[in-house]
């Protein structure tokens, strides 16, 4: 998260914040800026009256005449509740948040245009088909309403940053989906991390560290390339930059899960899904439900972008998890060392000419603009454009050659259909739509869950994966030679799909997707399956199921593999009273990893020092802090916790040849006597004093929450969890970082009801309202760390019977568009 410490130093913001707030009183600037959500207000350009009824939990029911109608209403009301979020992303993912925070946030924005998610966002407006860019273009209408008629009463971000909106375009909606994308493949990193590995150990000692690797499959180098330790660093660098506003994804995962009516007490099939994300203030996700012209959708929506991403409409309902589908590959290029212009390069014996395209970026409390630029070969822009010490980079200049000159080729830096399949899926009938929608949904690979009125079940894969005329894209590649490029895509039609599996449920969740038998190469960064197991067994202890029983599964906190780690506590060393009851208390362990357990806060101590105990002959790459002061990350972390199972299986089996020159009892010694001095200084000599929630919690931040005298408006917590990367209800605290902490949980539960749609429920981790003085803030904080949910209404009787305030969006002529809205609210 951002460090408004720094902030305040290079932008001025701290005296912003006070003077924003005191000249005006803190509770009144909180609640001014509350929108009015009952009555009538006039909105400008649509066709007919829209109502907006929102419930009780502040989900909104929006209702329209026609499908341009609902989409504009949509946009109104996402920016009524989420407008300074919206601006946020929307900055983050087109490198403009220097221009807002000043030169701490330069790298991120240096890193953000060198990929060009604006440019890409900018010549995709052109692709849209019609209907999409209509219904773009009326989203954008409503916030851009909004934003005209309550510019003297923007939400309090806005006057804390002393910062106007500039009004919407489609580009804008357009960009977000490239950081999404960006938070959700991480294949280039763990690229350089496999080369370091190879410069560091060697191919055959490196193949035994890294994760889902064949032990009988060794690892090819591609010919030609010399890979060093530090490979990489800078793109490394200004990468980790973008985690210093969002966190770059270290342990994301997500669960999706459905039965077959036989298994259901209702009668239809239920579906669960709850993809994992970092936890911020607010939530990623905005509740909502839309009916008008042909569409009839509820569920999850992400504000700056119209449609649901997760829900149901009246036929079907999907949950999404992220498939680890490998649609990053570098390419090491051969520029020209004796051209003067730094942008010839060789390719297949001839030299090209590379693209450059000057960046300018605006720095808060800078009279001059910042210009980046960016070389763009065949495969893609050069990310390590910018020297380790960060010095501005140039074409010509001897810092931007210290390094091999590394060209990402990605999916997501292309045109896409994303939105046209949002909306095909929202509008999807049965199995054969649904299927044609993901025939349109390019980046980023998602596993898709499905469940229908019909009564079928099914998983489907959505994404454009590449296919490589030659290796894997597990390595940097040579991009001069022209054998390692893409030779196409997976035809949709043939991507993993199942439809009504013999054993009655499908389940997802980030696990390995297909075997060996499939057609094609997959190559994928898959997660381990302990997650996907446990949702299995418990699917399977259940006859038929219900909504309390699939709440049963979200709020599952067994580690499996704590379990297998504690029937090991007999072979750790207890030569003293204190390591005699810890290993006691592992032993005895149920793998409940709650925040009140002892067994669970030794058993995730010892996981932690098990995995640098075994790393440690890579030390260099495994501890490598990469990034800039407080915002740096350890990448390999991830590699390391995705290798964990195949670890820890060898050390069950006590493999100690395949630990090199220590025996699997050596390890576990060195572990264990690390992990208790640990435990000792952090929580004291009392064992049975150690309870998990001490060391793992949630504190969930704002943007703004960093600055002291505003941390207690915008933060909500900290409050003691459990859970951890392996269990079905999420919660990835990493102790050990390079820069600031961030936590991976569910970022919105549902459960979906196909018998009865106003059965289904739902909640998300903090509130409906981005506003800190509106009580929607954080009023789903409490329900959701209980795993509670409030329910998502789905018939008209049903929404009128949990009203709490009644508006209607009026047609006015144009002119009218001059009256500002006063801020009222009964939220």
């Amino acid at each position: 998260m951002i460090s408004l410490g720094q902030l305040g130093k290079t932008a001025g913001i701290i005296i912003g914040a006070a003077a924003g707030i005191a000249g005006v009183g803190a509770v009144a600037a909180l609640r001014r800026p509350l929108p009015r959500t009952s009555g009538t207000l006039p909105l400008p350009g649509l066709q007919a009256p829209v109502k907006v009824i929102r419930d009780r939990w502040g989900v909104p029911h929006i209702y329209a005449a026609g499908n341009d109608d609902l989409f504009m209403a949509q946009g109104y009301v996402h920016a009524q509740d989420r407008l300074w979020q919206m601006e946020f992303q929307r900055r983050a993912a087109s490198g403009q948040l220097a221009e807002v925070f000043g030169a701490v946030a330069l790298d991120s924005d240096r890193f953000v245009r060198v990929l060009g998610f604006r440019r890409v966002a900018e010549r995709e407006v052109d692709t849209l088909d019609e209907e999409t860019r209509r219904l773009v273009e009326a989203y954008v209408r409503g916030v851009n309403a909004f934003i005209e008629q309550h510019a003297g009463n923007l939400p309090i971000e806005f006057t804390v940053l002393r910062l106007r909106p500039r009004p919407w375009t489609v580009a804008d909606v357009l960009v977000w989906g490239r950081m999404m994308a960006l938070q959700l493949s991480r294949n280039w990193r763990e690229e350089l991390v496999r080369a370091r590995l190879i410069a560091t150990l060697g191919a055959e000692r490196a193949a035994t560290l890294m994760p889902h690797y064949p032990d009988d499959h060794p690892i090819i180098v591609p010919p030609g390339i010399q890979y060093t330790p530090t490979m990489g660093q800078s793109a490394m660098e200004r990468a980790d930059a973008t985690s210093r506003f969002f966190p770059d994804g270290g342990g994301q995962g997500s669960n999706s899960w459905a039965v077959a009516a036989h298994r259901a007490i209702g009668g239809g099939p239920l579906l669960a899904s709850d993809p994992h994300l970092a936890i911020t203030m607010p939530s990623l996700w905005y509740e909502n439900h839309l009916s008008g012209g042909d569409f009839h959708v509820t569920g999850a929506s992400i504000p700056g972008t119209p449609g649901v991403v997760i829900g149901h409409n009246e036929h079907i309902a999907w949950g999404v998890t992220n498939s680890g589908n490998d649609v990053q590959d570098l390419y090491v290029e051969k520029f020209d060392p004796t051209d003067p212009t730094g942008l010839r390069y060789e390719y297949q014996g001839q030299w090209e000419i590379a693209e450059l395209v000057r960046e300018e970026i605006v720095v808060r409390g800078q009279r001059e603009v910042v210009i980046e630029e960016v070389r763009i070969t065949r495969h893609g822009p050069i990310i390590n454009a910018l020297t380790p010490d960060h010095g501005q980079s140039g074409t010509n200049g001897e810092a931007s050659r210290a390094e091999q000159p590394l060209a990402i080729r990605w999916t997501a830096l292309q045109p896409t259909r994303l939105l046209r399949s949002v909306f095909r899926l929202n509008r999807a009938r049965d199995w054969e739509s649904f299927r044609d929608a993901l025939a349109d949904w390019t980046v980023p690979p998602q596993n898709f869950t499905y469940a229908d009125v019909e009564g079928n079940i099914g998983y489907a894969l959505g994404g454009d994966i590449p296919l490589r005329a030659r290796g894997d894209g597990s390595l940097p590649a040579p991009g001069w030679t022209g054998e390692y490029e893409w030779s196409g895509i997976i035809p949709h039609a043939d991507l993993p799909h199942v439809l009504n599996p013999s054993e009655g449920f499908v389940i997802t969740a980030n696990n390995r997707i297909v075997g060996d038998s499939y057609p094609y190469p997959f190559p994928a960064e898959w997660l381990n399956g302990y997650r996907a197991e446990r949702i299995r067994q418990l699917i399977e202890q259940t006859p038929r199921h219900d909504a309390e029983s699939f709440a049963r599964i979200h709020a599952d906190i067994r580690s499996l593999p704590g379990l297998e780690l504690a029937a090991l506590a007999g072979r750790l060393p207890a030569d003293e009273p204190l390591a005699q009851q810890a290993r006691d208390a592992l032993a005895t362990w149920n793998g409940e990893l709650s925040a009140d357990s002892i067994g669970g806060t030794i058993y995730s101590r010892l996981r932690e020092r098990l995995l640098s105990t075994i790393y440690a002959d890579a030390a260099a790459t495994f501890d490598a802090v990469v990034g800039l002061g407080a915002f740096a990350t350890l990448p390999a972390r991830d590699m390391a916790h995705r290798a964990f199972p195949r670890l820890l299986r060898r050390l069950i089996e006590r493999d100690d040849h395949f630990f090199g020159q220590r025996t699997t009892d050596d390890i576990l010694a060195a572990a264990w006597n690390a992990t208790l001095a640990e435990l000792r200084a952090e929580l004291g000599d009392d064992v049975a004093t150690w309870r998990y929630g001490r060391i793992h919690t949630l504190t969930i931040r704002h943007p703004l929450g960093s600055l002291p005298a505003l941390a207690t408006i915008f933060n909500r917590g900290p409050f003691p969890t459990g859970g951890d990367l392996d269990t079905v209800n999420m919660g990835y605290l990493p102790r050990e970082f390079a820069g600031p902490p961030f936590y991976i949980a569910p970022s919105y539960r549902q459960i979906c009801d196909t018998s009865d749609w106003d059965r289904s429920q739902s909640i998300q981790p903090t509130g409906q309202s981005g506003h800190p003085g509106s009580r929607h803030y954080g009023d789903f904080v409490q329900p959701w760390l209980n795993v509670q949910y409030h329910p998502m209404s789905w018939s008209r009787s049903r929404v009128e019977e949990v009203a709490a305030a009644r508006m209607t969006l009026q047609p006015v002529e144009e002119k009218a568009a001059d009256v500002a809205i006063p801020a009222r609210s009964a939220l």
